[in-house]
């Protein structure tokens, strides 16, 4: 995908056109786009599409790998980057930190959808065309969408281009948003091409996965079986390396369904520096979000027995055992293991890292062997891309919606059983026999290691309805600079399973005054 800055005038232009009654006023500019001079070739219609993928940048960039913050996968120390306080609980209507660069973002890119679909008609060019950017828009509505209902529940859900009478709309419920997500997904199916005609354009794939998701979020246990298989006949495959699943050299590889194109200079992120130790030696980091022993713990041995989690009080210094589920050092960085070339900073005490002792190794450039100077280049900024939907999702969703409709039967094992035979990764299947129950607990561990640090396990402790008593716990921070310290994480299960509505938008509205998410008043 290949943004356009110019497209923001693109759109605002196209928004603002309503004709008036003076006919003085129905004279067209000469010198500015407007809807009259705009939407009447393939170069407008192009232009407006990728508009409608520039809100990617906006709800994942300052977002996507700091949601396992508010989980116990990860440990912000920054207050002001807003995060802590979510985690803490503290978040209010007129503090929502970086949730509320996602609200807006989504919003934005809702709107520069609704543009597109109520404009594009006007342009005379090839159907094929026409349909396949069609399907990406209805794509990206509905990607918007899920992510305002899976975070704030029900919200107002305009589907025409932005009009002054929309500040009247009232929120919608949870199910109608819902409705609406899998209604512009099956839509999205039927025009999307098979494969992208570009790196970064949405395919039929991602649609599919997408429904997968939004079903499964739904309980729709059937639905979730049927979408995951229409994706499992599409080619995708497990991508041997799970290291190299998050290199920029490996991007756009076969497992990837549905990612977000990063790319420097105009279009990066901050990651390497939110991920990176705050350690001059190692990295230009920040040590923003770092991983936590409880995280740590959750990894298996080699063998598939769990690890003795208290082996971690017995010696906080370094509280590893070795032959540990391979992924744990392909994701994370910890004592007795090099960072760019260097060992795993341990402070005169014996005391590793600086806050939880551990630092994340996946999405960021860093690695065992890269020197400093390859891995951190002339900005420390990062473009490695941002996978949004894999095929690891795909079989683990399958598993779970499989598990819960029917029990462990040979699909729920073979999918399961597939991720964790990965090529570099290569854990034992699980033991045949397991209950329905002991099923879905492993389906969540399997959930919760595989995808550590991607942001998916805020949505999945939601979803499962046990963020109560995982959201609630007490988290050990045994890094240089917080020796055996803890933080008491607080989860209010009446109001924090969903976010507040800005209050400006409550205040502003006058049909949501009314509607704020609970617990927020």
């Amino acid at each position: 995908m290949h943004k356009n800055a110019l497209f923001i005038s693109l759109t605002a232009a196209a928004m603002l056109g309503t004709s008036c009654g003076k006919e003085f006023l129905n004279k067209v500019p000469q010198d500015a786009i407007t809807p009259i001079t705009f939407w009447k070739t393939e170069a407008d219609a192009k232009a407006a599409n990728i508009g409608c993928y520039s809100s990617l940048w906006d709800v994942s960039t300052e977002v996507l790998p700091y949601l396992d913050v508010l989980t116990p996968n990860a440990f912000n120390n920054y207050p002001w980057e807003g995060w802590k306080n979510i985690s803490l609980s503290l978040h209010t209507p007129s503090d929502m930190g970086s949730m509320l660069s996602l609200y807006r973002g989504a919003y934005s890119g809702i709107s520069a959808c609704n543009v597109f679909l109520t404009n594009i008609d006007k342009v005379t060019m090839n159907d094929d065309r026409k349909n396949g950017m069609k399907g990406e828009a209805y794509f990206l509505r509905a990607y918007y969408y899920s992510l305002l209902v899976n975070y704030w529940g029900g919200v107002a859900m305009p589907l025409e281009s932005p009009s002054i009478a929309q500040i009247d709309l009232k929120k919608s419920t949870r199910a109608e948003v819902y409705a609406q997500v899998e209604k512009d997904l099956l839509a999205a199916t039927d025009l999307l091409p098979p494969t992208a005609a570009e790196p970064g354009r949405v395919t039929k794939g991602a649609a599919w996965g997408l429904l997968t998701r939004v079903y499964l979020y739904q309980e729709k246990w059937q639905a979730t079986v049927d979408a995951a298989k229409k994706v499992m006949t599409m080619g995708y495959e497990l991508y041997p390396s799970y290291r190299g699943l998050f290199l920029e050299a490996n991007e756009n590889n076969s497992e990837v369904i549905f990612d977000i194109q990063f790319l420097q200079p105009r279009y990066p992120t901050s990651w390497d520096i939110y991920l990176g130790i705050y350690d001059p030696l190692n990295a230009p980091g920040w040590s923003s979000i770092e991983p936590t022993q409880d995280l740590v713990n959750e990894y298996e041995m080699k063998d598939g027995s769990p690890y003795d989690a208290t082996e971690a009080v017995r010696n906080p210094k370094n509280p590893n055992n070795e032959n540990r589920d391979p992924r744990l050092d392909q994701t994370i960085f910890r004592r007795g293991k090099n960072y760019n070339g260097v060992p795993y900073p341990v402070d005169a005490d014996g005391w590793p890292g600086v806050y939880t002792g551990y630092s994340f190794k996946k999405y960021t450039k860093y690695d065992n062997n890269t020197s400093l100077a390859d891995a951190v280049g002339a900005t420390g900024l990062s473009q490695i891309n941002g996978i949004i939907i894999r095929y690891a999702d795909i079989l683990l969703m399958l598993a779970e919606a499989k598990n819960e409709l029917s029990g462990p039967d040979a699909e729920v094992y073979g999918a399961i059983n597939k991720v964790r035979a990965r090529t570099t990764v290569e854990m034992p299947p699980l033991p045949a026999s397991l209950t329905k129950e002991q099923m879905r607990l492993r389906i969540r561990h399997e959930r919760r290691v595989e995808f550590a640090g991607e942001g998916l396990y805020y949505s999945d402790i939601r979803r499962w309805k046990i963020a109560e008593t995982e959201l609630n716990k007490t988290l050990v921070l045994n890094g240089s600079q917080m020796r055996g310290a803890t933080e008491k994480r607080v989860f209010r299960k009446e109001r924090d399973y969903l976010m507040p509505f800005p209050l400006n938008d409550i205040e502003n509205a006058p049909n949501m005054k009314d509607q704020q998410n609970p617990g927020y008043n």
